[in-house]
């Protein structure tokens, strides 16, 4: 009998210590998630592009004798231009460097009178192939470009009607700015600074035409 009493008072106790032990018992916690935090893209200026552009050019022909070097004539040839031009960018960390070309064909032309004759000089089409190398904030990116540069110059004595056009090769140093407006759509300005050297000889006039241009250009692009 007493060793039944002895049982029950041991669960007893037992049982009163439960609730105490489950208490002291550490209850896990559920895994806490991490939020995902969206880290916005830096725009990727690689690749290949092909755009159209607009601008003014301020050239100036400075003509001189093909036979003996003496000056004859100065002009300022300024006026409009409208192109295209193609190109392709490496990127990285930050800088963008490529290659790129373009054409353009020049509304310019100047009119004067040497005696009694009357001369029609102007610049008709030109173009560049030229390395380009800058430094992009995000969608914007500022650069500096150079290369090799060309123009088609005409020059005609109105009053024979003798007209002589010749290729002159030079070379082309500007800068620009560009924006990426969309993901494919880049907008730029661009100024550059073109010498085209000294012409062959202009048999309408025996004159050697020596042509320099200042231009500034706006342009869009498809980047692809």
């Amino acid at each position: 009998m007493k060793s039944m009493i002895l049982g029950a008072a041991g669960i007893i106790v037992t049982a009163g210590a439960l609730p105490a032990f489950a208490a002291d018992m550490a209850v896990a916690e559920p895994p806490v998630e991490t939020p995902i935090t969206e880290v916005a893209g830096v725009y990727d200026w690689g690749g290949f592009y092909v755009g159209v552009n607009t601008g003014y050019g301020w050239t100036g022909a400075d003509y001189s004798s093909a036979a003996t070097g003496a000056s004859l004539f100065d002009r300022d040839l300024n006026g409009w231009a409208v192109g295209a031009y193609a190109g392709y960018n490496f990127f990285n960390n930050g800088f963008v460097y490529g290659i790129e070309a373009d054409v353009k064909h020049d509304f310019n032309d100047d009119r004067f009178d040497v005696g009694t004759d009357t001369f029609k000089t102007e610049t008709l089409w030109g173009g560049s192939v030229r390395a380009r190398l800058g430094y992009a904030i995000d969608r914007t990116l500022i650069y500096g470009t150079g290369g090799y540069a060309f123009t088609n110059a005409a020059l005609e004595n109105e009053t024979t009607g003798v007209r002589e056009k010749d290729t002159l090769h030079g070379w082309t140093i500007g800068a620009g700015v560009e924006q990426a407006f969309t993901d494919s759509v880049v907008g730029r300005v661009e100024y550059r600074y073109s010498d085209y050297g000294k012409s062959d000889v202009f048999d309408a006039a025996g004159a050697r035409g020596d042509f320099k241009t200042h231009s500034v250009m706006v342009g869009v692009s498809m980047k692809f």
